[in-house]
């Protein structure tokens, strides 16, 4: 376990009553010297307010430096607050009650913020769907208002989210050891008694998150991307592992709710933790552990956040002047534009062929490419291809955690050579293609057995062989019928393929420690504990033949 950090000495620390009459923990930062009233930044979170991982004194004395009062608060349960830990369930209450004690404090002047990362990002959207009038605009990033779907039943479970919810929820503290990671079936009967959170109570959280009743009881307003009546700045990554919800909730505030003129979307090739991909490949300095690492990276983390809340806190007229639209891509530079995907790119679809070379070499197959307009089927008659999925040997997931992927993004080619993941690759690129948008793989699956995982990686393959992810997504299949039609997102990007470099679509069953190993039987794969081996079928060629679907900037090549 990791208890809490000394306090910063520069903070007044407070306990925070809600209604209930429990006490939060809250530290209160103030520009100095005092004076006048002043809006104030809220950031509400569960990983220690005090803690070196998050630098949460540093944000804010860099945002008290630039004229705001900083609030930061441990959530219900957590570190200090007392109270019991319920992922999700509390926050639009406690942030609502926790905006209300800010604006009854002498040094509020009525207006507030609120900014944050991930599960402090869930929190800014508990508190917009309570309607508050003291909050007047949020920075959510590499985050979602309905992350928490990533759990719901339909979906492959992923062990870093399920070891997250464990982790952090298990106690005050964190539960630092790895949970579901240390065998490929197993699922809940590996738990550690250790756990605060009941084997059932987690089965039951996953029940409420398909049934509705979660997000019914996580949101005053149960739909707050829709509902939202304030400005947002979304600020998510392209190696993010919550990047779909974070542009579900821009997509769907920048169109249909009642602040849609004031949305604005922030996309960077960064990971979950915020680091970035850098152009000479190799690993970004840990501003999480390393002090000098931390001050040159704020600027990038809170500059546009402060000119942001400066308009929208401060008094400016009409919308803020910054571009609606600000993406980098990948290996490549910034784009601007009014919407996502922006109206400069089209459809490009790459069929897989050659079949009998998938399991060959690491190349496997060939990744062909056609028209969006024509989409022929031109890789001959339909074949079947098969592997065997044993889950006592799975795949092997290659990054040492996807939350934090950039810090050393590993050669996949390996893997690829392996006979149980069928591989197929581009020619080399004799110029830059840019992909700039969504990525989706068309399948045609079966198995000898009711049901199956499809896990698809696409991935940057550089002139000496290396092979680098990109974007990867996962599907459960259900084979009881027979083949299986099923289409595969891999979230979305803006990635730059240089001269040279080819893309692979690599396909498997599957992807541990990323995924809960399919058993192999009928047994969920969240309790079972039995094994078998299973025969997986996928088809190349023909209508139903394997493809990828990407969107290219124009103009497309062939």
């Amino acid at each position: 376990m990791t208890g809490a950090a000394p306090l910063d000495p520069r903070a007044d620390a407070r306990l925070v009553r809600m209604r209930d009459g429990v006490r939060l923990a809250t530290d209160v930062y103030l520009p100095e010297p005092p004076g006048p009233r002043r809006p104030a930044i809220l950031i509400r979170l569960p990983y220690d307010k005090s803690g070196r991982s998050t630098f949460m004194p540093a944000i804010a004395h860099y945002l008290t430096a630039n004229g705001f009062a900083v609030v930061i608060q441990d959530v219900r349960g957590k570190f200090r607050s007392e109270g019991v830990a319920e992922p999700f369930v509390n926050e639009a209450a406690d942030g609502h009650d926790a905006l209300d004690w800010i604006v009854s404090q002498p040094w509020s002047n009525g207006i507030v913020g609120m900014s944050g990362d991930s599960y402090y990002g869930f929190t800014q959207w508990a508190a917009a769907s309570t309607g508050h009038p003291a909050l007047r605009a949020m920075v959510p990033r590499a985050t979602g208002s309905r992350f928490f779907l990533g759990l719901a039943p339909g979906e492959v479970p992923r062990i870093p989210f399920l070891e997250w919810i464990l982790q952090t929820f298990s106690d005050k503290a964190s539960f630092e050891e790895p949970v579901l990671s240390r065998r490929p079936v197993g699922g809940m009967a590996a738990l550690p008694d250790a756990l605060a959170i009941p084997r059932e109570r987690l089965r039951g959280l996953i029940e409420e998150i398909g049934s509705g009743r979660l997000a019914a009881a996580a949101f005053r307003n149960a739909a707050p991307a829709r509902g939202l009546r304030i400005p947002a700045l979304h600020v998510g990554g392209w190696f993010d592992n919550l990047q779909r919800w974070q542009l579900d909730d821009w997509g769907t505030a920048s169109t249909a709710s009642p602040a849609a003129a004031d949305q604005y979307l922030r996309m960077t090739p960064t990971d979950h933790h915020d680091f970035l991909l850098l152009e000479d490949g190799g690993p970004p300095r840990d501003h999480e552990v390393d002090d000098d690492a931390l001050r040159e990276y704020l600027p990038r983390l809170l500059d546009e956040q402060i000119s942001f809340f400066r308009h929208y806190l401060c008094g400016g007229d009409g919308g803020w002047s910054a571009p609606r639209v600000r993406v980098r891509v990948a290996y490549g530079g910034w784009e601007v534009s009014d919407r996502w995907p922006p109206d400069t790119v089209e459809p490009l679809t790459l069929v897989c062929a050659r079949p009998g070379a998938a399991f060959d070499t690491a190349d496997g197959g060939a990744l062909v490419g056609i028209s969006g307009d024509s989409s022929p089927d031109g890789t001959g008659d339909a074949r079947t291809i098969g592997w065997v999925h044993d889950p006592a040997d799975p795949v092997p997931y290659p990054a040492e955690s996807e939350w934090t992927m950039l810090l050393g993004l590993p050669d996949e080619s390996t893997i690829h050579a392996r006979h149980d993941v069928p591989t197929f690759t581009t020619e080399p690129m004799e110029a830059p293609l840019d992909l700039i948008g969504p990525v989706t793989a068309d399948l045609t699956i079966d198995a000898d057995g009711d049901s199956t995982h499809a896990i698809v990686r696409l991935l940057d393959v550089d002139p000496r062989g290396e092979a680098r992810f990109v974007r990867e997504g996962a599907a459960l299949v259900d084979c009881s019928a027979g083949p299986a039609h099923v289409q595969v997102s891999l979230g979305e990007t803006a990635y730059r393929v240089r001269p040279g470099h080819r893309l692979r679509l690599a396909v498997s069953t599957s992807l541990f420690p990323l995924y809960l190993v399919h058993p192999g039987t009928e047994e969920d794969p969240m309790v079972a504990v039995e094994c078998g081996k299973r025969r997986q079928m996928l088809v190349i060629g023909g209508g139903a033949g394997a493809r990828l679907m990407l969107a290219v900037r124009r103009p497309w090549l062939r």
